[in-house]
């Protein structure tokens, strides 16, 4: 399966969804730029994706880094950290869309 990335309108494929590495890795492994300036420890908070519930629970739960860079609201709404987000299983399907920079 596949870990998909929606930006600006457009979706960018990994190819592959692989347990091992975060989200952030999959987009770099496709030179995909998703605002990481922390180098992936979580500290910058910009690596931001939204997954869809369903999406939701095919990774791994948030992490305490997350719960102290999201507000509740923004985990509410499926926002997560590219560098914190880990698929469960080789054999899934993720979208992950990657929000406008403010």
């Amino acid at each position: 399966m596949s870990l998909q990335f929606l930006k600006n309108g457009q979706i960018y494929d990994s190819g592959e969804c692989v347990p091992g590495l975060n989200l952030l890795a999959h987009a770099q492994l496709i030179e995909l730029d998703i605002g990481s300036q922390c180098g992936g420890h979580g500290k910058c908070g910009k690596d931001r994706v939204i997954l869809a519930s369903s999406d939701q629970k095919k990774v791994n739960p948030p992490t305490q880094i997350e719960l102290h860079q999201l507000s509740a609201a923004e985990l509410m709404q499926g926002y997560r950290l590219a560098c914190q987000c880990f698929p469960n299983t080789s054999d899934l399907r993720i979208s992950a869309q990657i929000p406008p920079k403010e």
